[in-house]
């Protein structure tokens, strides 16, 4: 509804008692729909500012996929890493690599 047709409606009020209720109550209807759609203006805003961080199923389930197997990758080369620097510690803690193959520590 306009600002317009709000005083339009206001003068009508209050030129003449077209309506059971009272020129007060009108104004009240009036006000409460303003705020009314000022808050629906505002919440469109915000939805229309959210639009872009919005993926549909498909690429939630694509971007889900991809960060699985790069967490479980992840998870591989950091028990790669922990193994090496286990022979290295022993390496240096003057240990041999006959030693570590009786253990099972590293593949031949």
């Amino acid at each position: 509804m306009t600002p317009e047709r709000i005083e339009e409606i206001k003068q009508m009020v209050a030129d003449d008692d077209v309506t059971p209720f009272g020129p007060e109550y009108i104004i009240e209807l009036l006000a409460a729909l303003e705020e009314a759609q000022q808050q629906a203006e505002l919440a469109y805003a915000a939805y229309e500012g959210l639009q872009g961080f919005c993926v549909s199923r498909g690429e939630y389930d694509s971007l889900l996929n991809k960060h699985s197997v790069l967490a479980r990758a992840h998870r591989e080369v950091q028990q790669t890493i922990a193994r090496q620097q286990k022979v290295i510690d022993w390496y240096e803690s003057g240990g041999s690599m006959g030693e570590l193959l009786e253990e099972g520590e590293v593949q031949p």
